[in-house]
């Protein structure tokens, strides 16, 4: 009984030393508690802490701690699904931080403010392509795991053929970037700040030839064109990583490949174990290596197969073999994003029962198959059988993109971009042969995507840097 009686009384002891350590705790250990509980997804021990160092932060005067309260409240009920309580609390902890001058913060919980809602901010980008010009209108939200997520709200295109260089070409390219930036300004309300232009690398590739960038930029730029918008450049480098970023889910990123098959050249890489990116590029694409095959010269689709297999076993192929030499990591992973025109032509053909699916699945087997019926049974390809395996709807909407791929390239066009891109697995599986291939359907908006997001993040960066 006496035993009992000590053991009760040292516990009674320790839960009061407990309390009492608990409200002595200070308010920054407090909020890194609370904070460790959310992400262990222990949310009634995170309001607990929240609210304990909200009310400690507000009595002891600690204006900085109180807002991070306040905003640690509106992370839990986000993520909990109380989006009033949430916006209630980001509202305070936002007017908190402007108050004293944490602008950065205070513009990131607005955004999570507008995300909560259902809102996100609307940016534009013009991608200036060797083939035409193209405009993508992002929104772009955080959602409620803390990472980006855009929705692709409108692209278009228009065909100008900018790589002839011609002073046609040019007013067609200068005519094209002015309709789309009217259009993102005036039918979007999308401001200066978030609206990019931006020259391909393909294209980039073919200007430096005559060393003509800043040259094109100016010529094409509109002068109703805002001051504060410079029509910048990026290299295939920069376009892979861009690329990478805009199609690889952040889960992914140390453990896929992505890969663009280009008009103009070929680009992609990955991140190593250290997160480095390291890109793999090609000077071809499918209508560079076209041109190449044909040289100017108007011959038959028997004659290119013949030239074009020549070429990859004279000197291209041996082009892969070095790129890919010391990189194995590219080679042995078991996901690879793949992109670009002649992978959306590979996903339409081969497999137009998949139409409605976000995430088409490919296997080298597939590219073989295309590169084998564009030659033997092309008639055949494009014009598939749909009545008995899918919906009205389904097969309208099948033949409709269909024909869109046949508008965008001939046979010849096919052929060159099938054998380049069967040649290019046929090397990447050496080691891997069993290696998921995916095509993302929005990928042609990736590499403009990672851009806006690339450039968001030195936004802030710089608001960073101009508030210390």
């Amino acid at each position: 009984m006496l035993i009992k009686k000590i053991v009760g009384l040292f516990i009674a002891i320790l839960i009061i030393h407990c309390a009492f350590a608990q409200t002595k705790m200070p308010t920054s250990r407090l909020l890194k508690t609370a904070t460790s509980l959310l992400e262990a997804q222990q949310y009634d021990a995170a309001e607990e802490y929240f609210k304990k160092s909200l009310q400690q932060a507000k009595a002891g005067n600690e204006p900085y701690n109180l807002a991070q309260a306040h905003e640690g409240l509106g992370n839990l009920y986000s993520k909990t699904n109380q989006n009033k309580l949430a916006i209630e609390y980001y509202e305070k902890a936002a007017k908190m931080y402007r108050s004293q001058g944490l602008n950065v913060i205070a513009d990131v919980v607005e955004t999570l403010i507008k995300s909560t809602k259902g809102i996100g901010d609307l940016y534009a980008g013009i991608e200036v392509g060797g083939k035409g010009i193209k405009l993508s209108v992002i929104e772009l939200k955080i959602n409620r795991t803390g990472d980006n997520e855009y929705i692709l709200v409108k692209d278009t295109s228009i065909n100008t053929d900018a790589a002839m260089l011609s002073y046609q070409t040019e007013k067609e390219t200068h005519d094209a970037i002015k309709i789309f930036y009217d259009m993102a300004k005036s039918r979007y309300q999308i401001p200066s700040a978030r609206t990019y232009i931006v020259i391909s690398s393909g294209l980039k590739q073919d200007l430096d030839k005559y060393n003509k960038v800043e040259y094109f930029a100016n010529v094409v730029r509109p002068k109703e064109l805002d001051a504060k918008i410079k029509i910048n450049y990026v290299t295939a480098a920069q376009e892979s990583e861009l690329s990478f970023k805009g199609i690889v889910p952040q889960k992914n990123r140390l453990t896929a490949n992505q890969l663009d098959i280009g008009s103009g050249n070929t680009k992609g890489g990955y991140f190593n174990a250290q997160n480095v990116f390291v890109p793999v590029t090609f000077p071809l694409g499918t209508k560079s290596f076209q041109r190449l095959v044909e040289n100017q010269q108007d011959i038959s689709v028997d004659a290119f197969l013949t030239a074009a297999e020549k070429i990859i076993n004279d000197s291209l192929g041996r082009v892969m073999v070095y790129e890919f030499l010391n990189k194995k990591d590219f080679k042995q992973r078991d996901l690879m994003y793949l992109s670009g025109g002649i992978v959306w032509a590979v996903a339409s053909l081969i497999h137009p029962e998949k139409i409605n699916e976000n995430f088409v699945e490919l296997s080298g087997k597939d590219i073989s198959l295309f590169r084998d019926k564009v030659y033997n049974n092309f008639n055949s390809l494009i014009k598939p059988d749909l009545s008995k395996s899918m919906n009205a709807d389904d097969a309208n909407a099948t033949i409709a993109n269909i024909k869109r791929v046949i508008k965008t390239y001939d046979q010849k066009a096919l052929l060159a971009g099938s054998i380049w891109l069967d040649e290019l697995i046929e090397q990447i599986n050496t080691i891997n042969p069993s290696k998921k291939l995916l095509f993302p359907r929005q990928a042609y908006v990736g590499w403009i995507s990672g851009y806006i997001l690339e450039r968001i993040g030195k936004q802030y960066t710089g608001l960073a840097v101009a508030s210390n």
